[in-house]
């Protein structure tokens, strides 16, 4: 029951995560002055890289938190 209970908070907590990433995209996109360029990679500063590596290392912990048991 616990280990219910757990996975149920945690698939709660990613739903949540996830609505609202696509709400700030759909409020956020629009505003650009201009879209990603193509090749995104090299626009980057140094603060860009560094955001997309730590959503990276989350999306893997939270995939490690779901997969343990």
């Amino acid at each position: 029951m616990v280990l219910w209970i757990q996975e149920w908070i945690i698939l709660s907590m990613l739903t949540i995560l996830a609505t609202g990433t696509l709400f700030v995209l759909w409020v956020i996109w629009p505003l650009l002055p201009g879209r990603l360029p193509v090749i995104v990679l090299p626009a980057l500063n140094l603060e860009g890289v560094v955001s997309i590596l730590m959503l990276l290392v989350i999306i893997a912990g939270f995939g490690k938190l779901l997969c343990s048991k």
